[in-house]
């Protein structure tokens, strides 16, 4: 294959992951869509060049995500809807977003364009966000976000429920805040101002998304930002992140009882719409089929057959809102081990990143900062359906 076709090859790639990228801000649809282009480019590629894409050095993450698609296939074929579960398999092809973006993370163009892309998309959601959240303004809906208590609204940007916007945005900013202060240049060098703008308004519309997870989870990322700066950097984050909970906590009357009455009503068993209750009866789903789980798909139906009318049990529910849960759920305790294997694994690799002497000081902030952003995917995932 000759250099330019190949050129023009990873040069689509790259557009229409560039646009994945961009449109995942505000559009699942057209992200998706444009990372199928992608894909396609990307596997014409591999398959024109007869080159090995995926890194010798991610072998044990890409074994431990193969392992885990092979017991989802197992436990399908085990339940009593073997096609229908094996269909739902489908979206588990988001996987291959990590070999496209690793490859195109080899070029510095690429890579820069991509973090700019990323970071032009946060700014324009986040400020449209922040002026959602005062005016109720809901840009190609016919109808406004919520209402909180406050007379402002819940943001949600252009997801169709806030709670999804608040669990993107955290990932997002905080993956953007750790590439921005992690650099030793100034932050006006490199564009790291335009990440640190793009991280600040992130935060910001997590916050105005009102989603109690999302938020509850961004101390965490933020706080383990300082730590890798440093001991002086870690104390005045813990000073920071206290002064702007507590403002926020008392300035946003709607957040306060998010994680006040609203919480305690969360977490009571007698509330069906509480992460307790959901849990309950999910882990009677697991006892019922430890091995293989209810099957993808049947997760919906086999928690309908556990509500009890005569206490006016009738809300049903399509997933456990905690994804470790929903696994064993789904495919049997060992898919939730083999899952969270996924996760040990992935921590690990990033965790051998940053500290390796072998990779530039660049690519160890790159892998620093996709630890804090999968730091606050996990939180966040632990009460919502968000992997």
């Amino acid at each position: 294959m000759t250099t330019a076709k190949k050129n023009w090859l990873n040069n689509l790639i790259f557009y229409f992951f560039s646009l994945f990228l961009f449109s995942s801000t505000f559009s699942i649809a057209l992200s998706q869509i444009s990372l199928g282009l992608a894909l396609i480019f990307f596997l014409a590629l591999i398959i024109l060049t007869k080159k090995n894409f995926f890194e010798p050095e991610l072998k044990y993450f890409y074994w431990a995500v193969g392992i885990y698609l092979c017991w989802n296939v197992i436990a399908a074929l085990a339940g009593g809807t073997p096609l229908k579960s094996l269909l739902m398999l489908k979206e588990e092809w988001l996987f291959l977003i990590i070999p496209i973006t690793l490859h195109l993370m080899r070029q510095r163009f690429y890579r820069s364009g991509l973090m700019m892309m990323l970071s032009a998309a946060m700014i324009l959601v986040s400020i449209y966000a922040i002026v959602q959240h005062y005016t109720g303004w809901h840009w190609f809906r016919s109808w406004a976000p919520p209402m909180a208590s406050d007379q402002t609204y819940y943001a949600s940007g252009g997801f169709h429920h806030y709670l999804t916007f608040g669990n993107y945005f955290a990932l997002a900013a905080t993956f953007l805040l750790a590439f921005a202060l992690l650099q030793k240049e100034k932050l006006i060098k490199n564009f790291n101002l335009l990440f640190l703008s793009a991280a600040i308004l992130g935060l910001v519309s997590v916050v105005f998304s009102y989603s109690r997870m999302a938020i509850a989870a961004l101390p965490l990322p933020v706080l383990f930002i300082a730590y890798l700066r440093g001991r002086k950097w870690l104390f005045s984050a813990i000073v920071l992140v206290l002064i702007i909970s507590a403002t926020a906590l008392v300035g946003m009357s709607e957040l306060s009882f998010k994680f006040t009455d609203g919480l305690l009503k969360d977490i009571s068993k007698s509330n069906q719409s509480s992460r307790l209750f959901i849990w309950d009866k999910t882990f009677e789903l697991i006892k019922d089929k430890p091995l293989f789980g209810v099957g993808h798909g049947n997760f919906e139906t086999a928690y309908a057959q556990l509500l009890d009318s005569s206490k006016g049990e009738t809300i049903n529910r399509p997933h456990a809102h905690n994804d470790v849960i929903d696994k064993a759920a789904v495919t049997g305790i060992p898919g939730a081990i083999l899952y969270l294997l996924i996760w040990v694994v992935l921590f690990w690799h990033l965790h051998l990143g940053w500290h390796s002497s072998q990779l530039s000081r660049r690519k160890r902030i790159y892998c620093a900062a996709a630890a804090v952003g999968s730091i606050a995917l996990f939180m966040t995932s632990l009460c919502e359906a968000t992997f």
